[in-house]
């Protein structure tokens, strides 16, 4: 994959539900969610920043997080990996809600909870078989699907601000009822869900041509790009739709476009939504094999995750997460899709945001460890470190007690999952010591 399949993946795996259904989900936080975007984004370039360095002093298949084992030994690489791969393929469900969302406007019968769930396990398997064809053909998938996500969202982002109320916009500006500075920690952490894969070109070094020079301007780019769609569009859509019609939307753009432009067009903005979304599945896919892939090399995860088919891409991995997600669709199942939709990005968020802490740290440690911690550059990456580590803890803080208390139990249960690892890597070398002592045979 090249810069321009690179970036337009990167963004696109972090637009690709966020984007879509965040209105809905910051609506019910209100128009104040504005300062949220703010804080996240600043936070998140931070780490960009971070990232794109740790991938030119540290280039690794599995990317950053493959670099946080490096850093801090076996233990805590097992941790990110496991949190790190959790978060991926629990997202790509968020990705699949998403679409049969939208596909609900053509198919009304998908408005049934159990059919949406079903179409939505069916549409995934539909996508295991794309990503079994490999990377290349992945990249030329998502350079025309990102560029469908980038025309719906630009179309309203810019154009809808001539629909645009200032009461309307005004009058939902803080609906939470807490505090100001509660409603924007938590509109940050809500947000913090569409900047999740700002690590895709780095997770994609093994996917990657000349990584050292495009995973830093993919990760940048990427993220502008992001950044520009996702503040444009959100404020433009609460103030356009009623809020009471934009809490309960469960296609956002859709109804938007139909507020301003007639039914046609909001057929048009769903069909092309539908392909945007869940052709960030495929780019979801290589992050969600590659880093367990690099795990398992490193004996931390199950060989099945190395096994790869003629197109290097590991397939046994793939189909097994494909398994997982499965049952999360049907365990999420709900009659209120934006309430699928926030229960699925909760169990995402409290897995994503510990590799993010750990990949912060683990910058400074490797300059350290490879002669180039020293002077004004290291300063300011240590610098640039600690505000994304604060980022983090800010946005588990303000995501509230569920998050924080589902990440505590994940990082326990990694415990009696590395005494496995530990016990497995002992038997293996005890074997390999017997076979070297054993008397050849004459």
């Amino acid at each position: 994959m090249g810069l321009v399949a690179l970036t337009i993946m990167t963004a696109s795996n972090m637009m690709g539900s966020g984007v879509f259904m965040l209105p809905s989900s910051l609506a019910n936080i209100g128009s104040i969610s504005l300062w949220g975007w703010v804080v996240t984004f600043f936070g998140v370039l931070a780490l960009a920043l971070v990232f794109a360095k740790l991938s030119i002093i540290s280039p690794k298949h599995g990317g950053i997080v493959a670099n946080v084992g490096t850093a801090f030994g076996p233990y805590v690489g097992l941790q990110s990996s496991l949190f790190y791969w959790l978060s991926t393929w629990i997202g790509n469900c968020a990705l699949l809600v998403t679409g049969v969302g939208y596909l609900s406007f053509f198919f009304p019968s998908l408005s049934d909870p159990l059919h949406a769930a079903f179409a939505a396990i069916a549409i995934l398997w539909i996508f295991v078989l794309l990503g079994l064809q490999g990377a290349k053909v992945v990249g030329y998938a998502q350079i025309f699907t990102g560029l469908c996500m980038v025309t719906v969202v630009l179309s309203v982002g810019i154009f809808g601000w001539f629909d645009f109320s200032p009461d309307r916009y005004m009058a939902s500006f803080n609906v939470s009822g807490d505090s100001n500075a509660h409603a924007i920690m938590t509109a940050a952490s809500v947000s913090l869900w569409g900047f999740l894969g700002i690590e895709s070109a780095s997770v994609s070094t093994g996917q990657a041509e000349n990584p050292k020079r495009n995973i830093p301007l993919a990760t940048l780019i990427g993220l502008s790009i992001a950044a520009l769609c996702y503040v444009s569009s959100s404020n433009v859509i609460m103030g356009v739709l009623p809020h009471d019609q934009l809490i309960v939307s469960g296609s956002p753009f859709a109804d938007t476009a139909r507020h301003m432009w007639g039914e046609t067009a909001g057929q048009i903005i769903s069909a092309m939504v539908i392909i945007a979304c869940l052709g960030a599945m495929p780019g979801w896919q290589i992050l969600q094999t590659e880093v367990p892939r690099s795990a398992a090399k490193e004996g931390l995860f199950p060989q099945f995750f190395a096994k790869t088919n003629k197109r290097n891409v590991p397939y046994l991995g793939l189909i097994f997460t494909a398994c997982l997600m499965s049952v999360v669709l049907l365990l999420t199942v709900s009659p209120n899709l934006e309430k699928q939709f926030s229960n699925i990005i909760l169990l995402a968020i409290s897995a994503g945001l510990i590799p993010y802490a750990f990949a912060a740290i683990a910058l400074p440690v490797l300059m350290v460890r490879f002669g180039t911690g020293r002077g004004w550059m290291f300063i300011l990456f240590c610098l640039l470190s600690c505000i994304g580590l604060s980022f983090v803890l800010f946005a588990l803080v303000g995501s509230g007690a569920k998050p924080l208390l589902l990440a505590i139990i994940i990082q326990i249960l990694t415990i009696p999952l590395y005494l496995m690892v530990v016990i497995r890597q002992a038997s293996n070398t005890a074997a390999a010591l017997d076979n070297a002592e054993a008397p050849a045979e004459v």
